[in-house]
């Protein structure tokens, strides 16, 4: 419910201060260049049944993304964002002696392209269409020395609305809200299981929630 007040609260800043002249907007012109990184972070916990006991599980990720783009047209860029991630989860069940740990790591590579609109001298809001390639790795070792593995390729296209404040001429502060995801991914297991999911959503969650800086030059 915060997250969607938050969204909701910075649409109606922007739509506010869209009212300004067009002679106030800022553009992006071509030809600018622009290097900038943005970081996700969060906690989780959680407590649900399982097996008619009580299972307890919390966890922390960590994203960055640093990526390079060039404006070819006056508020149009395209550019390459990378991307790594950490995830660490430990679960315990109140009937068993045995917890486990869960980690992962991932890196990400897509090409992107961003439409800019101006809405002051010094807001810009943004939509970027991505197209990539996202593969993890996912290590569970539980207390009892039991160890297991798996591998992740993901595909996916995603929109993603963001808002960039300029502090200075060639300065911004950057946040991306959320995103509108389809991704199709292949885990394999070191049973040899392989299990492939689709998904379409609409993401406000904090992996999804990202804060950084841009560079314009």
């Amino acid at each position: 419910m915060k997250r969607v007040l938050f969204f909701a609260l910075l649409l109606g800043f922007a739509t506010l201060q869209a009212q300004n002249s067009d002679e106030d907007k800022r553009t992006i012109s071509k030809g600018t260049w622009n290097l900038e990184g943005n970081v996700g972070f969060g906690f989780n916990s959680s407590e649900s049944d399982y097996l008619n006991a009580n299972q307890e599980a919390n966890g922390s990720f960590i994203s960055i993304f640093p990526s390079i783009g060039y404006s070819v047209a006056d508020q149009w860029m395209v550019g390459l964002k990378t991307g790594y991630g950490f995830n660490k989860s430990e679960i315990e069940r109140s009937n068993e002696a045995v917890s486990s740990e869960n980690k992962s790591e991932s890196i990400t590579l897509a090409p992107y392209v961003r439409r800019y609109f101006g809405l002051t001298s010094n807001l810009v809001a943004h939509l970027q269409g991505e197209m990539g390639y996202l593969r993890a790795w996912t290590e569970s070792v539980s207390s009892d020395s039991n160890r297991s593995t798996s591998e992740v390729n993901q595909y996916f296209a995603a929109i993603r609305p963001g808002l960039s404040f300029f502090v200075s001429d060639k300065l911004a502060l950057e946040t991306f809200i959320g995103a509108l995801q389809y991704s199709s991914s292949k885990n394999e297991y070191d049973t040899s299981e392989t299990v492939k999911n689709n998904n379409f959503r609409f993401d406000l969650d904090s992996s999804n929630i990202l804060f950084g800086l841009s560079y314009y030059f």
